[in-house]
C-alpha cells in the first residue's frame, strides 16, 4: 500500500523513533522537543493507518480519504483520552493545552500533505 510510504508517513515514523532513542537510550533532553513532538508526529502516524485500516477491513479502495469531519473526530478522541482521562486515572500523565495545539498541528499536516493528495 504506497500510502505506507508516504514521504510525511516516513519522517514522522523515523522522527518519533529517533527522538525515542535520544531520549529514553542516550539520556539526551531537548525539553520543547520532549514535550511536544511526539504529540505532533501521533496524528499524522495513527491517521495514516487510520486510512490503512479503512482500505483493508472495510474495502473502501486504494482511493480512500479521509474526510475532515473523520480527522477531526479521532483527533479529538486522542485528544480527549490522553489530555483528559489518563490524567484523570494516574498522575504519570499530565494534561496541557499545548498538547492540544501539537495534535492538532500534526493532524493539519495529514490532511494537508498525504491525505490531500492521496497517496495511493
Amino acid at each position: 500500500m504506497l500510502i505506507l510510504r508516504s514521504p510525511v508517513f516516513i519522517a514522522c515514523c523515523l522522527l518519533f523513533v529517533l527522538h525515542q532513542l535520544l531520549q529514553k537510550g542516550m539520556g539526551v533532553s531537548m525539553p520543547f522537543l520532549d514535550a511536544y513532538l511526539d504529540s505532533f508526529l501521533a496524528m499524522p502516524i495513527l491517521l495514516t493507518l487510520l486510512v490503512v485500516e479503512r482500505r483493508l477491513l472495510f474495502k473502501r479502495g486504494n482511493h480512500y480519504r479521509l474526510t475532515a469531519l473523520e480527522a477531526v473526530v479521532a483527533t479529538s478522541f486522542i485528544i480527549l483520552i490522553s489530555e483528559l482521562v489518563f490524567p484523570a486515572f494516574s498522575s504519570r500523565f499530565t494534561a496541557d493545552w499545548r498538547d492540544v495545539v501539537a495534535y492538532s498541528a500534526g493532524a493539519l499536516l495529514f490532511m494537508l500533505t498525504t491525505n490531500r493528495f492521496g497517496v495511493v
